[in-house]
């Protein structure tokens, strides 16, 4: 189950250039403590499968595919499915001034299907939050809806972000890369359960999240 995300930035992003947001940005975060906050408008999250999750998916016959509205990324060899890029449904996160994300939460549209001659399981609607790092999806085992699983985890505390302020009017760019991903019991147990055996462990980082994205400054959201 090698499979999920730079949960768009609920995990993954990050630069000590919030200082330099100034105008606009600077007043809507006024009052906050914990940091700026942000609501995501647009952009692309993007996983990719680490060397060790490439290797031993092939060596099992398993291959990736994405799921739309997520698109294939390719490898050199121009037919080896190495990850996916996928659009946010929403995504918000409050972000202190050395970069690091004190809160946050986010969902992906699409996901991945890792498919085998007997099996395939689907993992979508990919969504995170920082207050644990665990990151949920609906998986889908052949035709048999199995829920809302939390298959990876991530470390809030490894997670930056980069912010690059708009122009006037413009909204401010966001941008994280090669955040760890790791299966969580859970995650291992569905991928054992559908393809009858056991490739990952909990700490082998089978994916590696980035992303970028618009977001307005705003005020502060609600907790629910």
């Amino acid at each position: 189950m090698e499979f999920t995300r730079r949960i768009f930035f609920s995990g993954a992003m990050a630069a000590p250039l919030l200082g330099q947001l100034g105008g606009g940005a600077a007043t809507a975060a006024e009052g906050t403590e914990a940091g700026t906050a942000f609501a995501l408008i647009d952009g692309l999250s993007e996983l990719r499968l680490t060397t060790l999750a490439l290797e031993r998916l092939r060596e099992e016959g398993i291959e990736v595919q994405a799921v739309a509205p997520a698109s294939e990324i390719l490898g050199a060899d121009g037919s080896t499915v190495e990850g996916v890029t996928m659009p946010p449904e929403y995504g918000r996160v409050v972000i202190d001034l050395s970069g690091q994300p004190t809160d946050g939460r986010g969902r992906v549209r699409g996901g991945v299907r890792l498919r085998s001659e007997q099996t395939s399981m689907e993992i979508t609607e990919v969504r995170g939050d920082l207050s644990d790092g665990r990151i949920f999806a609906f998986l889908k085992v052949n035709e048999d809806w199995v829920g809302e699983v939390p298959l990876y985890a991530t470390d809030p505390a490894a997670v930056r972000l980069d912010l690059r302020p708009g122009a006037p009017t413009k909204p401010t760019t966001l941008r994280g890369s090669d955040v760890p991903i790791t299966p969580t019991e859970e995650g291992l147990a569905a991928f054992e359960d559908a393809f009858g055996t056991s490739l990952f462990t909990a700490t082998d980082v089978v994916l590696r999240g980035s992303g970028e994205a618009g977001a307005w400054p705003v005020p502060s959201w609600p907790d629910n």
